[in-house]
């Protein structure tokens, strides 16, 4: 027996155990990389999903969801702006080889298929998070995410209101849609609000510019951190959803410098203001939904 145990030790001795250390780096980085892509996964689905809903609703009757502010009604996705054609280009953003969004690893591709573009994120400024919001807060919904969206926007025509699937681990972390037009036509815009607990998030006020080439609807992200591992999501497309033929291609209503001021507002959260989520809450009582 002793002989046994000595031959052990010895074996062990040759092969000492691997640095700790760089292998929770090399964890908290594949971690964070995962969840962003799982993040552009959720924003690209969504609109899929929320495009086969309209199709659907087309076929059993009128909508009349996400009215702009004029008051004029239609869904969004469902009315083309003016001298807009509908496309057959298959969207950027539909699912490849079955996975939402295209951006999973370790499933089996199809070797006909294109591979998607791979997103690119990079660290682009640091910003000062202000002090929260005072007063009543209640838990953020999407009608009220909506309400602050719409008031910290430049000056436009917003519509297609629409509230997405949303891959926050809590409540108060909605995921919405609009379009903007600043007078060059809309364009859509979807904000995010996100916290996983998972750790590993960098520090607050950190701003992250995740760039996807070639796909219309994630073509840019910003994000930026919050305190308590929160971070705020703003994707800024060059097309519309329409349905599940295409896109319809769309203006960039927003530089990223505009997207960073409207992420980086200490508004944000998982509670709201008591008035954004009242006043959302009437001024969007028939938001669409989406289930993906």
């Amino acid at each position: 027996m002793g002989d046994v145990r000595g031959r052990f030790r010895d074996d062990l001795a040759r092969h000492p155990a691997p640095p700790l250390g760089d292998l929770v780096q090399q964890s908290v980085v594949q971690g964070r990389r995962l969840r962003r892509q799982r993040r552009l996964a959720q924003f690209g689905a969504g609109g899929t999903a929320l495009a086969m809903l309209l199709v659907i609703g087309l076929a059993a009757g009128p909508l009349n969801v996400g009215a702009d502010d004029a008051g004029q009604p239609g869904g969004p996705n469902v009315v083309l702006p003016a001298g807009s054609a509908d496309t057959t280009t298959p969207s950027p953003a539909e699912p490849s080889d079955g996975v939402v969004g295209g951006f999973e690893d370790g499933t089996d591709r199809d070797p006909f298929r294109s591979v998607p573009p791979t997103p690119s994120t990079t660290v682009i400024d640091t910003v000062r998070i202000g002090a929260g919001p005072d007063g009543e807060l209640l838990t953020t919904t999407p009608q009220g995410a909506l309400e602050l969206l719409t008031r910290l926007l430049p000056k436009g025509k917003t519509s297609g209101y629409a509230s997405l699937e949303s891959s926050g681990t809590g409540p108060g972390m909605p995921s919405v849609q609009l379009y903007l037009d600043r007078g060059d036509g809309p364009g859509m815009l979807r904000l995010s609000i996100y916290r996983d607990r998972l750790g590993g998030d960098p520090a607050p006020g950190t701003v992250e510019l995740t760039e996807v080439p070639d796909n219309c609807v994630q073509n840019k992200m910003v994000t930026v951190h919050h305190r308590a591992g929160l971070q705020v999501d703003l994707m800024i497309s060059t097309c519309l959803i329409w349905d599940a033929k295409g896109t319809v291609p769309a203006p960039p209503v927003l530089s990223v410098k505009e997207a960073i001021e409207i992420a980086a507002n200490p508004s944000w959260g998982t509670t709201l203001p008591a008035e954004y989520v009242i006043s959302g809450t009437k001024r969007f009582p028939k938001l669409a939904r989406s289930n993906g």
